[in-house]
């Protein structure tokens, strides 16, 4: 016993002797953790062509958590020059609760060069332009006007560099393709089993960025070249690009900030998010040929903040065409658009109420059928620390 206590007694002398000299230890690296906890109710009301059953509209309530509330965290050096972040989407609707992986990667920053590697979105179709539409994500997929006059890329594993002053930046990303492969689909033409898609090139985007004063701009465009193969019988082999330029711009005069997006491009479907395949995919004519859809739209936005209390509202328009939707019974061109209205109020630094209206019109879709229209009116409880 004697000497069992002898060397309880060591082992505490040892530790009380250690951990000072740990704690003096200079750490490696620091980290920070936050989370974002949103919950969505209210109603949605959607006409007879919105729904399933096609002939009677149909209105629901809704109480769920959106896939955008999330958990994160953050990793810096000492020096702060190399960083990383890690953040997981967090989702429950119908009694189901699901994870996603919204960011993981890491940078390493050198003066005014950064290059970045892992799962991120960036500058082109930067959200930092997109107005506060929040309401909506688990019905039909509304956030941020995405779809509907603002074109965001999604977050996609990406290899970045960038250079960027307080006035003026340049970015430039590789990107992994994102086209879904069964996009020529149609049971007769092209069938999905017989094709082989693939990417000789990732997916590119350029992006500047100018600050003047209260004026913000980020122009940009991104390309990316999908190709498939039919095989010699079949004597299908082809390529098709999808490509976007944005045209971004936000002023702020005190309590007022006026956001803008006009884009234009082309065959938006797989490749970036909120877009349908009906509308935004290319088509292949009987000869094989590729027939490619023409997108352009663009949303106006405005806040106004006094006090506590925020009014915004906003509108959006998006224009698909392609001729060869005139072959099946269909018009060459669907005009969409949508606005909302809401009127954030923030309690406290930690938690705000976001009372919201909004109303989307389909117009018809690419066979030429009405696409009818759909509106919603609720409220998102945000939690942010």
């Amino acid at each position: 016993m004697k000497k069992l206590i002898t060397i309880l007694v060591a082992l505490a002398a040892m530790l009380a002797v250690a951990v000072p000299a740990m704690a003096a230890a200079a750490p490696s690296y620091t980290f920070e953790m936050a989370a974002r906890m949103l919950t969505d109710i209210g109603w949605q009301q959607q006409s007879a062509e919105q729904t399933r059953n096609g002939e009677t509209s149909v209105g629901s309530w809704f109480v769920n958590v959106p896939g955008h509330s999330y958990l994160r965290a953050r990793f810096y050096s000492v020096d702060k020059n190399v960083g990383g972040r890690i953040e997981l989407g967090l989702k429950s609707l119908n009694g189901s609760a699901t994870t996603s992986l919204r960011y993981a990667y890491g940078y390493w920053r050198v003066g005014n060069c950064r290059i970045l590697a892992g799962q991120t979105d960036n500058w082109f179709g930067s959200s930092a332009y997109a107005p506060k539409q929040y309401v909506g994500l688990s019905e039909n997929s509304h956030l941020l006007m995405f779809g509907w006059g603002f074109v965001w890329p999604g977050r996609i594993p990406q290899v970045q560099f960038t250079y960027n002053t307080e006035q003026w930046g340049i970015q430039f990303a590789l990107e992994q393709p994102s086209s879904a492969s069964d996009t020529f689909w149609d049971g007769t033409v092209i069938p999905a089993a017989t094709q082989d898609f693939y990417y000789q090139v990732p997916r590119m985007s350029l992006t500047a960025m100018f600050k003047f004063g209260a004026f913000m701009t980020s122009p940009g465009v991104m390309w990316s070249q999908h190709q498939y193969e039919q095989g010699d019988d079949l004597g299908f082999g082809e390529n098709w690009d999808t490509w976007a330029i944005v045209l971004p711009a936000k002023y702020t005069a005190g309590a007022f900030t006026l956001k803008f997006q006009a884009h234009y491009g082309q065959n938006f479907w797989g490749e970036i998010p909120f877009y349908t395949k009906d509308t935004t995919a290319p088509k292949v004519n009987a000869s094989g040929e590729v027939e490619d859809t023409i997108v352009y739209g663009g949303l106006l936005a405005g806040e106004y903040t006094i006090g506590k209390i925020m009014i915004t509202g906003g509108f959006g328009y998006e224009n698909f065409q392609n001729d060869q939707w005139s072959t099946g019974g269909g018009d060459d061109s669907i005009s969409r658009w949508g606005a909302f209205v809401a009127v954030p109020y923030q309690f406290t630094k930690n938690f705000g109420i976001h009372p919201e209206f909004s109303y989307y019109d389909y117009d018809k879709n690419s066979d030429g059928t009405d696409a009818g229209n759909e509106w919603l009116l609720g409220v998102q409880f945000r939690f942010i620390f």
